[in-house]
């Protein structure tokens, strides 16, 4: 039944479902983008940190450095890359959500025209607002 009063929470799951099963069609099998977003995730927690931030970084950079880059051997680079990147955001105080205004989504991923023509939202919004929390965050 439709209840008019209810209000669902927009998620991006299925469009980010997309883009690491994109990922994982033109990875070498030994890629190990999921298990830096796994270390990470788990390393950081009760940082203040959502494992949403890095699994954003992480996509940011699915979408700059090739998938052959992700390679097992390359793993502590990789990391480095996600903490420099991570970095690089808390010092700008900017970190763009995936989805919205990304000129450089993989053709595969089909978004609504919204979505593409839409300004890049700051997930950071907040660090621009509370100097507080900016420091916390550095």
């Amino acid at each position: 039944a439709f209840t008019p009063s209810t209000t669902w929470a927009e998620t991006y799951d299925v469009a980010e479902a997309k883009f690491f099963r994109h990922v994982a069609r033109q990875a070498p099998r030994d890629t190990s983008h999921l298990q830096c977003l796994q270390l990470c995730a788990g390393s950081l927690v009760g940082t203040g940190f959502s494992s949403d931030v890095f699994k954003t970084v992480v996509m940011h950079l699915l979408n700059t450095i090739p998938p052959s880059s992700w390679r097992r051997r390359e793993f502590l680079m990789r990391l480095q890359d996600i903490m420099w990147y991570l970095h690089g955001c808390l010092e700008e105080k900017r970190l763009h959500h995936f989805f919205f205004g990304n000129e450089n989504m993989p053709e595969d991923i089909v978004l609504p025209a919204a979505f593409q023509a839409a300004e890049p939202i700051n997930l950071f919004q907040c660090l621009l607002q509370d100097p507080a929390a900016h420091a916390k965050a550095l």
